[in-house]
């Protein structure tokens, strides 16, 4: 998903060096943090312009044309349900030239060109030696298409519908050039008799990548270009790299899968539209014009603010202004002033397009960096909406509890000690402990201070007076706040229960969020016990007996001192359970005569 995210345990994946060295590389490339989605759709999307600019030029009179994939009556239809094809021809057998089957077996990675070897840096095309970690074992085939594939088509036909769906959609050479990804290659029917009956065709491999920091990426291949907008996506290709996914064949119910599935999803919101590829392509439903009077989706801000020692200045960066998506912030962070939602500026302009800003949307599944959490909210959802291509039911959509209701300073201005003054928000003490800004999980302050003979850091990072020290997360502009480290203890994992403090009643399950307490030597600790909302607001179980805990006060629960939370409170916010689906992936079936047509077609194609 993007280069720079946090390896799990098992990977021995050191996060502080990381993060350490890529806060070192700040002042020289602060390109260090990208999305594999951005990077390739960015090199994809040069190939399109110039493609179409050529096209136009030999046939100017196509560029007044309606797009055949947007042009409805005023009442327009939507259909039940998005109706998914999911290819899995490049994880079956041994079908793919790019996958791994053997160890020592050399490829390659992220195009059919290489002629360099991957090293560990490499961002690039490159040739890979296999590991056995990235073999493309029948067990992992079997796991994507029956798991992993059948739970992201279940999301999405759960909650999108397609306003004017087409029965027939042929596809549109000028926007992928024949190919879906490197080695994936578009059979020549689709272009002439189309597909039937199928809003999003993907193809599915599972490839190691140049960088092993990616666990999947997905971009589409094919939209409408015939006019100065694009059309719906309408195909196309997903990569789960083996690394990832092989360790939870059998384990589906694990923290990590639940976060890797997510990840998936992240991926496949790309693909139908959440990209900076889309934005100036967004309408108003069933006609051509584009939403905010011609202008898009997208629009750059400038951020004035001044630094802790007292020094003004201001930065550009993009931020989504859609309808639904403003109108969902200013309702969740109770700003009514708020005209846009910020976009990821950290990365360079690969990642600061198409991820929302980590310091803003905290956890929700739409940023740049994965957490077992990454609650599938209605703020993506709102854009997916404004797209004008999809009717959304946001109505089964995760809670949203990043900043929920902190007012306009939270989401306008930098973090500092007095617009972050929230419990689990703004810290100052590197290693100081205590709960997340949403009670998920025990949280770490991480901060350091660069050498003194570094340059200072750009003014939208120093959140000191000492302009080298900063938060250890580049990704929410350097905020220092508490956050879910190594020990990794979120409190709804119950693989923890084990761990449980006894003596303070501690539970690990799926309405359990972090509180805090007194010691017998009047220290702050941190516990998980189980929530809920009773009539009088927030509740805690402490040894099977419920207990009442206002808003700000500290309560003794069986010799347990407990501080209820300052400031708003929430009972609920608990991500709604991703049901895994297990089953024989053949269910999903093309019609008999679509796959006559594909069968002779498609040896190198996927899901």
């Amino acid at each position: 998903m993007i280069d720079g995210l946090k390896l799990k345990n098992q990977f021995h994946y050191d996060e502080e060096k990381y993060m350490k060295r890529a806060m070192e590389k700040q002042n020289t490339d602060p390109t260090g943090y990208k999305c594999q989605h951005d990077s390739i759709t960015e090199k994809r999307n040069l190939k399109v312009s110039q493609r179409i600019k050529e096209h136009m030029e030999k046939n100017p009179n196509l560029s007044s044309q309606k797009n055949n994939l947007q042009a409805a009556d005023n009442e327009g239809t939507v259909n039940d349900k998005i109706r998914f094809y999911f290819n899995t021809s490049f994880i079956s057998d041994r079908t793919d030239p790019y996958a791994c089957y053997e160890v020592g077996q050399k490829i390659s990675v992220g195009d059919t060109t290489a002629n360099v070897a991957c090293s560990s840096t490499s961002d690039s095309a490159c040739i890979y030696t296999c590991t056995e970690a990235d073999i493309q074992s029948s067990a992992l085939q079997n796991f994507i298409k029956s798991s992993i594939i059948e739970t992201i088509k279940e999301v999405f036909e759960s909650r999108i519908k397609i306003r004017n769906p087409n029965e027939n959609i042929k596809f549109n050479y000028l926007s992928n050039d024949y190919t879906c990804d490197y080695g994936v290659d578009i059979p020549n029917s689709f272009f002439t008799q189309g597909i039937e009956n199928i809003d999003m065709y993907v193809w599915v491999t599972s490839r190691p990548t140049p960088s092993n920091n990616t666990i999947a990426y997905a971009f589409s291949c094919n939209f409408d270009t015939s006019s100065s907008i694009y059309g719906r996506p309408t195909a196309a290709s997903i990569n789960f790299n083996p690394l990832y996914f092989t360790p939870f064949i059998n384990a589906e119910n694990s923290i990590s899968f639940n976060e890797y599935v997510r990840v998936g999803i992240h991926e496949m919101t790309h693909a139908l539209g959440f990209s900076s590829t889309f934005y100036q392509s967004f309408i108003v439903p069933n006609t051509n014009d584009v939403i905010n009077d011609g202008d898009g989706a997208a629009k750059t801000i400038t951020i004035k603010d001044t630094t802790p020692s007292g020094e003004s200045f201001s930065y550009k960066k993009n931020a989504i202004y859609s309808p639904g998506v403003v109108e969902f912030a200013k309702q969740h962070y109770k700003c009514d002033s708020i005209e846009y939602q910020e976009l990821e500026d950290y990365g360079g302009s690969g990642t600061a397009g198409s991820h929302w800003e980590a310091r803003t949307a905290g956890e929700e599944y739409m940023i740049g960096f994965v957490s077992p959490i990454m609650p599938i909210t209605n703020l993506s959802l709102s854009l997916l909406q404004d797209s004008g291509w999809y009717v959304v039911d946001g109505s089964d959509s995760d809670p949203f509890l990043w900043g929920k209701s902190l007012g306009c300073d939270f989401v306008k201005k930098q973090c500092s000690d007095t617009t972050w003054n929230y419990q689990g928000y703004f810290c100052t003490e590197d290693q100081a402990v205590s709960c997340t800004g949403t009670r998920m999980g025990k949280g770490v302050c991480s901060i350091i201070t660069l050498p003194s003979s570094s340059k200072e850091l750009y003014p939208q990072y120093q959140h000191f007076k000492d302009p080298r020290t900063i938060g250890i997360n580049f990704a929410a502009d350097g905020c220092p706040f508490y956050q879910v480290q190594d020990n990794n203890v979120y409190c709804f994992d119950t693989s923890k229960s084990s761990t449980a403090n006894a003596d303070v009643y501690e539970t690990y399950c799926e309405n359990c969020r972090c509180f805090e307490y007194a010691s017998d030597n009047n220290k702050t600790q941190q516990a998980c016990w189980e929530q809920r909302c009773g009539d009088k607001g927030l509740q805690l179980k402490i040894n099977n007996q419920w207990f009442d805990c206002p808003d700000s006060s500290t309560i003794v629960a069986f010799d347990v001192s407990i501080m209820c939370p300052k400031g708003s409170t929430f009972c609920g916010g608990t991500p709604v359970p991703i049901n895994i689906v297990s089953g024989n992936p053949a269910s999903v079936i093309l019609p008999t005569l679509l796959l006559s047509i594909i069968s002779l077609s498609l040896l190198f194609l996927i899901l």
